[in-house]
């Protein structure tokens, strides 16, 4: 695997829907972050909002479709699809405040790009993964790599 690039990206308030037939529905509002890598980097633009379904304790099924403007001004729309098992003894620990080491949960995905320069068009045919850390609720941080 090659790193393409870390991103943090920031939420806004939360929004809970309880009870759907998925199970719980959390909406976030997507807030602004950064993203660097050797061969791109730019900002994340504050647009458009990440869905999290949990069907059970522990299980999150993520969908983050994240708008992201490389330094030289180009627009990229990166989708990210995440599974997060989070047992809720580690939940209600990150939730008080304390930081939980990346090894005890599982946080990982996929990553796919739609472009609109093709200079980046090499994004739309590659395959990544992203790894994703919790250090807390307001910015959520990953690596995503090339495979």
């Amino acid at each position: 695997m090659i790193k393409l690039f870390d991103i943090t990206i920031g939420q806004q308030e939360d929004i809970l829907l309880e009870g759907t037939a998925g199970g719980d529905l959390l909406i976030s509002a997507t807030g602004s972050g950064t993203f660097s890598g050797s061969r791109i980097s730019g900002k994340v633009l504050p647009v458009g909002m990440c869905t999290t379904y949990t069907p059970k304790s522990g299980l999150n099924l993520i969908n983050a479709p994240v708008l992201l403007e490389t330094d030289d001004g180009v627009k990229l729309l990166m989708k990210m699809e995440a599974y997060l098992h989070l047992p809720q003894e580690l939940e209600d620990r990150m939730l008080a405040g304390e930081s939980v080491d990346p090894d005890k949960y599982y946080y990982k995905g996929t990553v796919t790009f739609d472009v609109e320069n093709s200079e980046y068009s090499w994004l739309e045919n590659k395959v990544f993964v992203c790894d994703g850390v919790i250090e807390n609720w307001q910015s959520l941080k990953f690596g995503v790599y090339e495979i």
